[in-house]
Parts: C-alpha cells; structure tokens; sequence
C-alpha cells in the first residue's frame, strides 16, 4: 500500500487533501461542540430554573388559594360559632369552596359546645382523585380517632402557635389512608382567643401529578423537602407511603439533600438508580400576600434533569456531525481522486513520453494540448525538447554517418599506404640488394688497387677503374631513381593536402 502511495501522485494528494480537511473538520466539530455544550447546558438550567420557578408558583397557588378559602370561610364562621349544626355546612363548603381540599375538619376546644363537649366535623371526598375538582361526592366521616383530636399535633401545634400554618404529612394522622398536606389554621373568638381549629387537607397525590406534569424532560423528576429532609412531594409519586430523603442511598444524593435542607440555592452532579442527573435547587419561597402568615416555611424544590436528555439531541447532532463528516470525507477523497487523475493525466502521458524519449523513441508526437496552466506549459516545453532532440539526434545520425564514410576512405586509404609501405620495403630491399654487389664489387677492385705495386700492369689498373667506375655508376643509377620516386611522392603529398 505504501508502495502504491508513493507510486500515485493523485492518491498521495487525495489522502494529503482528505488528511488536512479532517484536521480541519475535527478542530472545527471540537470548537462547534464544545460551544454547543455549553449553549445546551446553559438552556438546561435555564429550563430547570423556569420549571423549579414555574412549579413553585404553581404549588403555592395552590397553597394560597387553600389559605384564602380558609379565611374567606373564617369571617363568616366567627358569626355562627355559637351554632354547632352550622360547623357541617362550613366544613362541606370549605371542601366544595376549593378544588384541590380533598377534606377538611373543624375541632373545637374541649368544653366549648357544652351539648358536646368534643366537637370535630370531618368531611373528605369518597374517593381522592389525582386531579383537581373531583366529582366524587363527599361524605361525613363520624369515625372517631383512637386518640382524641387535641392530643394530635396538627390541633395542637396550630392551638398553641395561634397562627396558621402548613403541616407536613403526619404519621399520627387518622382521618385517612392516603397522606397529605394541611393547612391549620386557629378559629379565634371575639377576644381574640383561640377557640378552635380548621384543617383543610390536600393531597400530596395532587401535588406530585402538578410536579410531574412540568417536569422538562421524560426521565427528569422533582421533588419538595422541609426542612427536616421529610418528601412534602416524593420524586418517584409515591406519596401513599411518606418517609425522609435521608434515607437515601449515595454520597451525591447526600450531599444534594444536605444543600437543600440548609436552603442553598445551586445544582450538583447527581448519580440516582444507575443514572446520571444534574440536580438544580432552590429554597421554596410562598409569594407575600396581606395576611398572610407563613411566608417561609423552610420548604426546598429540586430538579433532577437527566443528562441522557439534556444532551440527547447533542448526541443525535454529534453522531449524524460524525456521519456526514465521515461520508464527506470519503466523497471528497472520492471526488479528488478522480478529479485529480483527470487533471494529472497528461503528467502521466508527459512521463510515459519521457520513458520512451529515454529508450530513444523520438517519432511518436504528443497529443494535442489545450492547456495554458502549468502542465499545458510543461507538455509544450517536453514537445520543444523532443524537436529539439529529435533533431540534434538527426544531426548526429548525420555526423555519424559522415564519419562512417570517412572512416572507409581513411580505412581504404590505410590499407593502400600500407600496401604502398610493403612495396617501399620490397623495393627497397630490392634494390638494397643490387646495390649490395656493385659496392662489394667497389670494395673488392679498391682493395685489389690497393695491393697493386708496380709490377702490375697499366691495363690491369685501368680495368679494375673501369669496373669501380661502372659498378658506382649502377648505385649511382639506382639512388637517382629512388630520389626521383621519393620527389614523386612528394609531389604527390603536397597536392594532396593542396
């Protein structure tokens, strides 16, 4: 592969390109989702802020209609205290009055009613319903409690407080199976002394539905606490059995709980049933209004937003970012693959052409270019250098040719000089040969005068000059004739270069 790679210019600036267009993407998409991180998180507590802000309003709407009910029916009641038959049709009215009262008892001091000293009318809904303004028809309870109603605390906390107040589910309650609320508050005579109580139930059932019912997202939940970590609405709705969040399993659930029963407003990481939530909280505040009493009643809402749905359509963004990126990438590195190799196909002609320049084939023309970038440039300027060589090689062949034919004449006219030199040399010797005899015969008659005396006979002497003289004629003879064939020869050199 690596082979190839470094063998395929449009392959290596492909993956070059799609290498560089991903570290690219991938800055790009870490930057873009870091930000969209950080945008997604800053809605979900805005969205947590608006829901806990929204729920609490909307719960202490409830709350304080109840209250306004409570007093509104107070004004009328204090002109009939002295008529018990009236306490039924107070007690009923209060229920009717408002639709979120599931019952409501009025218990007077021992002893006020002399007729019946332990006077308390309970009414409730046949049948408690989740939703406001149930049609169930609401009945007179005549049950008495196994212990008296003023030994219970909601009729002696209110009693002895001597001003309304809200009431957390009560174990010691009897008048009903399902918990709830209550709203306390003291019927006080004409001095101003406590005569009695009201009590006015909700249901936590119709509560935990109202805080279900603006939760932001499927899997996230709320929950209200007091003060003492007791659920006043439990996260999961089950309000049929009420016990404290302290019971709670896990460091974060601590330490979220912890936070909310000292009235901290924040949020935390928080790891519930093998799931992570943020939670957001903040002490639960009752809106100012005139007489009203219990403004702060040491109440804490929380949210649990699950991170799987704050960033459940981050994480469909990312893995389709991821997707499309990738599908990109692989179109890209597609379309630059092949678009490339169209643009670099005449490179890969221009160096087949070279190849065949090299191995010494000159004929074959390039094809026709219409380019005018670098590569029309390039394959001009391979076109002129194969003219170019085409015709420098052309020269040479000439050249070589030329040569050739000189080097036969130079080859003919060497063996002919060498033919020539053969004949000297025979020549030469040939007459080196004849010259041979007459000078020994020179020598032979010079030495036979020389040991002449005179005894000898003029004739004799004369004969032996004649026979010197002859024979020096000879080499005489001979040397002209080998001077006139060297002139010859001569000649012949000089016209030659002439």
């Amino acid at each position: 592969m690596l082979e190839k790679i470094n063998r395929d210019l449009s392959l290596r600036i492909s993956l070059l390109a799609v290498l560089s267009m991903t570290t690219l993407l991938v800055l790009s998409l870490s930057v873009m989702l870091v930000k969209t991180k950080e945008a997604i998180m800053e809605d979900a507590e805005k969205r947590a802020e608006n829901t806990l802000q929204g729920t609490s309003e909307n719960i202490d709407n409830i709350l304080l209609s109840v209250e306004e009910t409570a007093g509104n029916m107070l004004f009328n009641m204090v002109y009939y205290l002295g008529r018990p038959e009236r306490m039924y049709t107070y007690c009923q009215q209060l229920i009717e009055a408002n639709p979120y009262v599931t019952g409501c008892v009025i218990a007077m001091q021992p002893g006020y009613y002399k007729q019946e000293p332990y006077f308390m009318v309970y009414m409730h809904r046949l049948e408690t319903s989740d939703q406001p303004g149930s049609d169930s028809p609401i009945i007179r309870d005549n049950r008495l409690p196994t212990r008296p109603y003023f030994e219970q605390t909601w009729w002696r906390k209110a009693h002895n407080e001597r001003h309304a107040i809200w009431l957390n589910p009560q174990e010691d309650s009897e008048t009903g199976d399902e918990p709830f609320i209550s709203y306390c508050m003291p019927i006080p005579d004409a001095n101003m002394k406590t005569i009695g109580v009201v009590r006015m139930d909700v249901s936590m059932g119709l509560l935990s539905n109202i805080v279900a019912a603006a939760k932001p997202s499927t899997h996230s939940f709320c929950a209200v606490l007091d003060k003492d970590g007791s659920f006043i609405v439990h996260p999961n709705g089950s309000h049929l059995i009420p016990h404290t969040a302290d019971k709670l399993q896990g460091e974060s659930l601590k330490k979220v709980v912890d936070d909310m029963k000292s009235g901290k407003s924040s949020h935390n990481i928080l790891n519930f049933n093998d799931n992570q939530y943020y939670a957001f909280y903040k002490p639960f505040m009752h809106a100012k209004a005139p007489y009203r009493v219990n403004e702060n009643s040491g109440w804490s809402i929380g949210i649990a937003y699950s991170v799987d749905d704050i960033y459940s359509e981050y994480n469909s963004v990312f893995k389709m970012a991821v997707t499309l990126g990738f599908m990109g990438l692989v179109l890209m590195f597609v379309f630059a693959l092949i678009i490339l190799r169209h643009q670099l196909k005449p490179l890969s002609t221009l160096s087949n052409q070279a190849k065949r320049i090299a191995l010494g084939h000159y004929d074959r023309q390039l094809p026709k270019n219409k380019r005018h970038d670098e590569v029309g440039r390039l394959h001009n300027g391979v076109e002129r250098m194969q003219l170019a060589l085409a015709k420098h090689i052309g020269e040479l062949e000439q050249q070589i040719n030329m040569l050739h034919e000189r080097n036969k004449v130079l080859h003919k006219a060497y063996n002919q000089a060498r033919k020539a030199d053969l004949l000297k040399v025979a020549f030469l010797h040939n007459v080196t040969n004849q010259m041979i005899k007459p000078a020994q015969d020179i020598d032979n008659y010079v030495e036979q005068l020389r040991q002449m005396d005179g005894n000898t006979e003029g004739q004799t002497a004369a004969t032996l000059a004649d026979s010197i003289q002859e024979n020096g004629y000879s080499i005489t003879k001979t040397l002209n004739h080998i001077l006139s064939l060297s002139e010859e020869d001569m000649r012949r050199e000089v016209e030659s270069h002439e």
